[in-house]
C-alpha cells in the first residue's frame, strides 16, 4: 500500500513583471494526512498536527506575485521531516538494524524527532508498529531528495544568473506565556552570524520590531538544517530561518485561525517587498 500525495510539495514561480533570487521555503506546513499514515499512528490527527507549521503555506501564498519563488512541502513532518538531514534515524523504532551510515546519535534524534518523528510535539508517541527501513528508505529518496533538489536548483540557478541568492525558511513555533522571560513573537536564525549577511538579519529584525513585534536571535532557535546547510555568505549565498509564534495568528487548541492571521499575512507582504527591495544591498554584502 502506497501513500497517496497530491504531490509531496508545491513550486510557485514569481508571478511579477520583476523576479528576485529569492526563495522561500516552508518545509514543515503539510497538511495531507493519508489514511494509512493515520491508521499507522497511535495519536489522533488533532495530536499530530501540533507538529505541523500550521497554515504558514498560508501565510505567504502572496509571495509569488511579488516577485519571490515559493516552495512548499505538503506531506506532513512527522511523515518525513525536510528540515533534517536525510539519514537522521532512531533505531529504536526500527525493526531492523540500521546502516552505519545512518546519523542515529543527533540532537534531533535523541528529542525525538529525526527525519522520521518518534514523538509528536507533545511528547507523544506517534507509531503503533516498528518501522521497515527499506521502506523509510524508499520514502526518503522519494520525497526528502524531492524537495531538496528543488532547492539545490534554485541556487544553482540564481548564483549563475544573479552571482547568488536568498533563501528565507518559515516555520512557525509553539506560543509561551507571555509573562515569561522568554516569550518572543519572532526568532531570526543564521546559525549564530554563519548563514547570511549581517545586513539581513539586524535589518529584519529592525524590521519586524517596527511592526511591534518582539524579536529575537537565535534563541531558542539558531536555524535547522536547510539554513545550516545552503547558508554560505562568503559564496553571496544567504540562508535566515524565520520562527513565527503560532499564537499571533491562530488558536493552538483548536486550529483555528483568528483575527491576527490577516494582520500576520499583511506584515509578512510588507516584509517580503522589503527584502526584494533590499536584495542587492543583502547579495553586495559580505558576512
Amino acid at each position: 500500500m502506497t501513500h497517496s500525495f497530491s504531490s509531496p510539495f508545491v513550486i510557485k514561480a514569481p508571478q511579477s513583471t520583476f523576479s528576485y533570487p529569492i526563495l522561500i521555503s516552508s518545509p514543515h506546513s503539510g497538511m495531507q494526512y493519508d489514511h494509512q499514515l493515520l491508521s499507522s499512528c497511535r495519536l489522533s490527527l488533532d495530536e499530530l498536527r501540533k507538529s505541523e507549521d500550521s497554515y504558514v503555506h498560508q501565510l505567504l501564498e502572496q509571495s509569488p506575485y511579488h516577485g519571490v519563488t515559493f516552495l512548499q512541502a505538503c506531506l506532513p513532518r512527522i511523515f518525513c521531516d525536510l528540515n533534517r538531514e536525510a539519514w537522521e534515524l532512531d533505531p529504536d523504532i526500527f525493526k531492523e538494524p540500521l546502516p552505519d551510515w545512518c546519523n542515529t546519535t543527533s540532537p534531533q534524534v535523541k528529542r525525538g524527532m529525526g527525519t522520521i518523528h518518534k514523538i509528536s510535539s507533545s511528547g507523544k508517541q506517534i507509531h503503533k508498529y516498528y518501522l521497515s527501513f527499506p521502506k523509510i528508505k524508499q520514502r526518503i529518496e522519494t520525497y526528502w531528495f524531492s524537495y531538496h533538489q528543488q532547492i539545490q536548483s534554485f541556487i544553482q540557478t540564481n548564483y549563475e544568473q544573479y552571482g547568488g541568492c536568498i533563501l528565507l525558511d518559515i516555520h512557525s513555533m509553539p506560543s509561551m506565556p507571555k509573562r515569561s522571560p522568554y516569550y518572543t513573537d519572532i526568532v531570526l536564525g543564521d546559525g549564530f552570524s554563519q548563514t547570511c549577511s549581517p545586513f539581513l538579519i539586524n535589518n529584519s529584525q529592525k524590521f519586524f520590531a517596527k511592526k511591534g513585534l518582539k524579536v529575537s536571535k537565535n534563541i531558542p532557535y539558531a536555524g535547522g538544517y536547510i539554513t545550516r546547510h545552503y547558508g554560505n555568505p562568503r559564496q553571496n549565498i544567504h540562508v535566515m530561518q524565520i520562527e513565527m509564534n503560532k499564537s499571533l495568528y491562530m488558536n493552538e487548541d483548536n486550529f483555528e485561525q483568528h483575527e491576527g492571521f490577516a494582520t500576520l499575512q499583511s506584515i509578512l507582504v510588507e516584509y517580503i517587498q522589503w527584502v526584494c527591495l533590499q536584495s542587492s544591498n543583502i547579495l553586495k554584502s559580505t558576512s
